[in-house]
């Protein structure tokens, strides 16, 4: 127990009347859950990519200010009212409010898994952090699964990726009476009053958590974007405003113009989104400070913020924003992953629309149960001890943990089938890459700009290159198929995402892929130079997803990401340097290197091994007029540039071997053609070797006329 006292803090405990000896709500101030209303609204619209909520993923910055402010004020409440704070109580309160809603979200989600999600991946992804969320430890587990990213996930994973941020603030609450106990023993050692003692330790924890954040959000951006060391001076803020309102009363015109200027900030880093590759950083201060704002503009009466955030279905959604939250992402992720593709916009907010109704039972029928807001003192039921409570929360979380365990095994007896060990092949049907290529990336595409030499790599003898992004790295079973017997080398230059090209933009963060593309790229192009200046034979053979980087339709579903800001910003990089890819041609035509082109290949519209396993009425094949469709600019594109290589250059086109007149298929022969849905897989490119067989031939002739003469 603490028994120092402190003043009062006027409307600090404005959203949470927890307080058993008020007989009511007098405390409660409506703009505060308007607040959070406004901020569900904003995280709903950004994960359902709903346009003009790119920037909308602030919302979150919003609750944990609010989370911080609101606890605080309760807790300095208490204090100053009874000379002492109740952990157990408090403690208790939190079970009461946050458990049984995120118990009932975690069981109902483990069960639609089972009936909607693969057991060779979401159903273990979901079982696995369904008991992470069920120990409060879900933002850790996501900093460790290199696998899902909050701003870049794959369609139907990460189902309770969202609840990292319920961990950050369940931590938050654990951390709160460390935080009070040593700012009190130091109130004691100093003299000081508890008030500056708090408000002191609190600044202090506040700049040293910031510096983390904006330190580690480049050197370590998960570990910054997920764990509480690097996300408390939000909730911090929250509380320091707690302390200082009290203290510093605001003219009417200060807090007039204080509420307005939040709301415009807000509305600011709405309009125009911060990077997210670099989040939270220093950028989190704005959202938090315009957050921060609002809430002590209304500390000391009305005003025209409180009075817009004080709208009923502000206020309404703020009431029942807990549940929403807890329903919504789910909701989505397993639609995309029923549609094994981000399912259209209008499919998006009804299935968060579907969150909401659930919420509002959720808060009537369950949270109301455990948690009642609404009534008085005199009509409340007695409450349970508070070590009752504390030990039907415990209990509850393990069982729900135990229930993850069993999805868990569940799942992977299912996986283990002839059916899904098949499945789980043809998933991870990609080319396999000498250690040295891919020692420091996660065992796929390579991610270090360097060489890949495919075969044992000879001075002097010729040298063939495939130079490219993923649509080049996935046509290394063909060429190593053709080179199988000719005296010729074989390297790659392919990464992710990097169209070859020459000269490259100013990358948009030092973080940015592009910037290591550019290196890759040069290092191609150097070594290319180098054989062609040293007299040895070299053919280029350049690829790449010519079609996805342009404005054209899409085959793939996949490409349905509207508002993802990271898909955003990739294909407006990736476009911007298609106009630098006629100067490498051009660079390569003078060097006189002879070089063919990988014409755009045919994708489909899920994937590929998925679809075809599965029981839903979906069409896993492409038409070949959408096919067409897709590729005719990029195709017409390409080969005006060919005149500018050396003669000879030849446009491969692989689609002759992948395509009918009618359809391009998903399967062919009982073979699947891509591992996912727009890379052709192993098995099937092994199959493709012919088509560059007249590249090494031309290259080995080359070095057969040179040495002739």
């Amino acid at each position: 127990m603490v028994t120092q006292t402190t003043a009062p803090i006027p409307g600090a405990a404005a959203a949470e009347p927890d307080q058993p000896a008020k007989p009511a709500r007098t405390n409660y101030r409506t703009d505060i859950d308007g607040i959070r209303g406004t901020a569900a609204i904003m995280v709903m619209g950004f994960h359902a990519k709903v346009p003009g909520f790119e920037g909308a993923y602030i919302g979150l910055d919003l609750f944990f200010v609010v989370s911080g402010f609101v606890i605080a004020g309760l807790l300095f409440n208490e204090l100053s009212k009874s000379g002492r704070i109740s952990w157990p109580a408090f403690y208790a309160r939190r079970v009461r409010r946050l458990i049984p809603a995120k118990a009932t979200m975690l069981v109902g989600i483990l069960i639609l898994s089972y009936f909607t999600m693969l057991p060779t991946g979401g159903q273990q992804a979901t079982a696995k952090s369904a008991a992470a969320a069920s120990m409060f430890v879900s933002n850790f587990y996501f900093w460790r699964d290199s696998t899902t990213s909050y701003f870049g996930h794959e369609p139907g994973t990460g189902v309770l990726l969202h609840t990292w941020s319920l961990s950050v603030e369940e931590q938050f609450y654990l951390a709160v009476p460390l935080v009070i106990l040593v700012a009190l023993l130091l109130s004691r050692l100093t003299k000081i009053a508890v008030r500056g003692t708090l408000l002191f330790f609190t600044v202090a924890l506040l700049v040293a958590s910031l510096v983390a954040a904006i330190v580690l959000s480049t050197n370590n951006h998960d570990f910054a974007y997920y764990l509480p060391m690097t996300r408390a001076f939000e909730f911090l803020l929250g509380v320091a405003l707690a302390l200082v309102a009290p203290k510093l009363k605001l003219k009417r015109w200060v807090a007039q113009a204080l509420g307005v200027a939040g709301g415009l900030l807000l509305l600011a880093v709405l309009i125009k989104p911060m990077p997210v590759d670099v989040y939270p950083s220093y950028w989190a201060m704005l959202p938090c400070l315009g957050t921060a704002a609002m809430v002590w503009a209304g500390c000391d009466g009305k005003t025209a913020i409180t009075h817009f955030l004080s709208f009923r279905l502000f206020a309404w959604l703020g009431l029942i924003s807990y549940g929403w939250y807890l329903w919504h992402w789910p909701l989505l992720v397993m639609g995309e992953s029923v549609n094994l593709a981000p399912p259209p916009l209008w499919v998006r907010i009804m299935l968060v629309m579907v969150a909401l109704l659930i919420a509002w039972l959720s808060y009537t029928y369950i949270e109301g149960i455990f948690y009642q807001r609404n009534k008085s003192a005199t009509t409340r039921k007695a409450p349970r001890p508070p070590r009752v409570v504390l030990l039907a929360g415990a209990s509850t979380m393990a069982l729900v943990a135990s229930l993850a365990g069993g999805a868990l095994l569940i799942a992977k007896h299912e996986a283990q089938s002839p059916k899904w060990l098949e499945v789980s092949k043809q998933l991870t049907d990609i080319p396999q890459l000498p250690y040295e290529c891919i020692k420091d990336t996660h065992g796929t595409l390579p991610t270090t700009p360097k060489a890949c030499n495919l075969n044992t790599f000879v001075e002097g003898r010729p040298t063939v290159v495939l130079w490219g992004d993923s649509h080049a790295w996935m046509l290394i079973p063909a060429l190593v198929q053709a080179g199988q017997g000719a005296d010729v080398n074989l390297v790659s230059y392919t990464m992710g995402g990097c169209v070859p090209h020459l000269e490259e933009l100013p990358p948009i963060t030092a973080r940015s892929t592009f910037s290591t593309c550019q290196r890759s790229n040069d290092r191609a192009l150097a070594f290319v130079t180098q054989e062609s200046k040293a007299g040895n034979p070299i053919r280029v053979i350049l690829g790449a997803s010519w079609d996805d980087y342009g404005d054209g339709p899409s085959v793939s579903l996949m490409d349905r990401r509207d508002n993802d800001p990271v898909h955003i910003a990739m294909l407006d990089r990736s476009t911007a340097l298609l106009d630098k890819v006629p100067l490498l041609f051009q660079r390569l035509g003078s060097l006189g290197v002879g070089t063919d082109v990988v014409a755009p290949t045919a994708e489909v519209p899920r994937s590929a091994p998925l679809c075809e396993a599965g029981f839903l009425p979906f069409s896993c094949d492409a038409t070949r007029t959408d096919t067409d469709a897709a590729q005719a600019h990029s195709r017409q594109w390409l080969t005006d540039l060919l005149p500018e290589l050396p003669a000879g250059a030849k446009f491969i086109d692989l689609d002759t071997a992948l395509c009918g007149d009618k359809i391009c298929p998903a399967e062919t022969d009982g073979i699947v053609n891509f591992f996912d849905d727009d890379h052709i897989s192993a098995t099937r490119a092994t199959m493709l070797a012919d088509y560059f067989r007249p590249s090494i031939d031309a290259v080995v002739e080359s070095a057969n006329l040179a040495a002739a003469g």
